[in-house]
């Protein structure tokens, strides 16, 4: 009886997550997956993924091999299909909820203030709307593998073993390669460890030992991201100084933090009224507990698992500055569920060391007065039920629109699959395809075929171009600026940026050629969208009958 009680909890998080994010695998890809997903098709293997500089629009910008080798895993696996890509990233979020609950048990609190807490952080609408996008699995991945660190590492100083050391190093190193924000958790970990050689001196040779196995692997991966990047930094910030960039992307982190927290700005007039008196009836049990708290102390994990949570809940902000600095953006109603999502991410693992900090409160509280155990735990169950239900509507949004452009992608792809294509200065033009406002600047047709593309090494060596400009083109390894006539090689201060090789791909960045008619746009290939497909109107832009600009 005893271990189906156990096996209930996990049963009830898994159930209630894929309720509220079920509608979401009916969407379709979004702004940022087409390029990872075409990159993942092309690269050949993930090995070259950890030993290169792969993220290709800004050199020298990001090390995250171990999501970019998720990503070809699952396109391996399952091709293109979204449904199945999407109940992946599901799973993979019902994975991090797991590892959640188990650190929150870890100070001993009961079983349903623990599971509510979780599902605090996995009903949440801005943790929900992370989740549905695929480009954010670097996010899941990396709070997946903090989790399981910070949990290992309780154990090792609960009980030194050789076989929790390893499972907390080897996590903490899986979490950094998954993305950056990790360090959040070698910081807690890092902290809980000192505490321990500080306050246990019959244990304190295992505590230094572990700490220098911690700072090993820390420092084994920053020499390897800077041998990779070719800097301690990263490529983003471009000519602003890097204290200006933290400070700035750290103060819009901050500035915007309690709209996501409380996803206030897109909540209905019910809901935000529901939300007012769920909160006021949860303060209002906290200080009735708080009055009655008496002389109990925090106990020693009680202390470390506040710390985590405040490490996992801060931190973020300052690792996560650069990228904040460019395009954080506040919380409002008038933007899609897309554009809310790809935002949500700067603050997954912050709500995650929130439920850590919530967790330690209500197990203080309901320790110091039990009379508050149903209230305040029916109130947590009602906040629960709202974010599943917001949740569950952010789903259903976002599905819907992601879905909208997906017939103009698939008659792209499946137009260039039937062309007879040249082996050599391939050229094709796609005419008259209007991405939506998620897309912004950021996706290029040419990313779209050629991840959607039935045959992708079939067209690899093709360049794609559109009516809109085309920042780079993904292509075979084999492809050269020779391939590319009459298009030229960007320049940048007076010279050609390099082309980008990572395993079989090759990024390529070009310039268009200074005219669009006669003898340059000879050999080229001319489809313009119309009445749901792409028609070949070559003849039209041979003869002058339509005029293009080439971009």
């Amino acid at each position: 009886m005893t271990s189906l009680r156990r096996g209930l909890i996990p049963f009830a998080i898994a159930a209630l997550i894929a309720m509220a994010y079920w509608p979401g695998l009916y969407g379709f890809w979004g702004r940022d997956d087409f390029m990872q997903l075409a990159f993942a098709r092309l690269v050949g293997s993930p090995w070259p993924l950890f030993v290169h500089d792969h993220y290709f629009p800004v050199p020298g910008s990001i090390f995250r091999p171990l999501g970019f080798a998720s990503f070809w895993l699952w396109q391996a696996l399952f091709g293109t299909n979204y449904f199945a890509h999407a109940f992946g990233d599901m799973l993979l979020h019902v994975a991090v909820s797991f590892a959640l609950y188990r650190v929150i048990r870890v100070c001993a609190i009961d079983r349903i203030p623990a599971a509510l807490c979780t599902l605090l952080f996995a009903l949440h609408p801005t943790v929900l709307g992370t989740a549905l996008w695929w480009s954010a699995r670097f996010d899941l991945l990396a709070t997946l593998f903090a989790l399981i660190a910070l949990h290992a590492a309780f154990d090792h100083r609960e009980r030194p073993r050789l076989a929790a050391l390893i499972a907390t190093v080897a996590a903490a190193l899986a979490a950094l390669l998954s993305k950056e924000t990790a360090i959040a958790a070698i910081v807690a970990i890092g902290l809980i460890w000192v505490r321990w050689a500080w306050i246990d001196r019959d244990q304190r040779a295992d505590a230094i030992r572990a700490l220098i196995a911690l700072a090993s692997v820390s420092v084994f991966f920053v020499a390897w991201r800077w041998l990779v990047l070719g800097t301690g930094t990263t490529g983003l910030l471009g000519d602003v100084p890097l204290l200006s960039a933290i400070g700035k992307g750290s103060a819009d982190w901050f500035r915007h933090l309690a709209a996501y927290l409380s996803f206030w700005p897109r909540l209905d007039g019910m809901a935000r009224l529901f939300a007012v008196v769920v909160a006021t009836g949860v303060a209002g049990c906290l200080v009735f507990a708080w009055r009655k708290r008496g002389s109990a102390h925090t106990s020693s994990r009680g202390v470390d698992l506040l710390l985590c949570g405040l490490c996992l809940f801060v931190l973020p902000a300052v690792l996560q500055a650069p990228v904040a600095a460019l395009n954080a953006a506040p919380l409002r109603a008038d933007v899609s569920a897309v554009e809310t999502a790809m935002q949500s991410r700067l603050y997954y693992l912050g709500i995650a060391g929130a439920a850590i900090l919530l967790s330690v409160v209500v197990r203080r509280a309901l320790s110091a007065s039990g009379a508050i155990r149903i209230p305040l735990l029916s109130l947590l169950g009602l906040a629960a039920a709202l974010f599943g239900w917001v949740s569950r509507e952010t789903a259903l949004e976002y599905a819907s629109r992601t879905i909208q452009p997906k017939a103009m992608a698939e008659a792209a792809a499946s137009a260039v699959d039937q062309l007879e294509r040249p082996a050599s200065h391939c050229h094709i033009v796609l005419l008259g395809a209007d991405p939506p406002a998620e897309w912004s600047i950021y996706v290029s047709m040419d990313a779209v075929v050629k991840a959607l593309s039935a045959n992708p090494h079939g067209i690899a060596r093709c360049f794609i171009h559109s009516d809109y400009v085309t920042y780079f083109n993904l292509m075979d390894g084999t492809a050269t600026p020779a391939d590319a006539a009459p298009y030229e090689p960007h320049e940048a201060s007076g010279s050609p940026v390099p082309w980008l090789r990572v395993g079989d791909a090759v990024i390529a960045y070009l310039d268009p050629p200074p005219r669009s008619e006669g003898e340059t746009v000879r050999g080229m290939r001319f489809l313009r969208y119309d009445g749901g497909v792409f028609r070949d109107v070559t003849a039209d832009v041979a003869d002058g009958t339509m005029h293009v600009e080439l971009r």
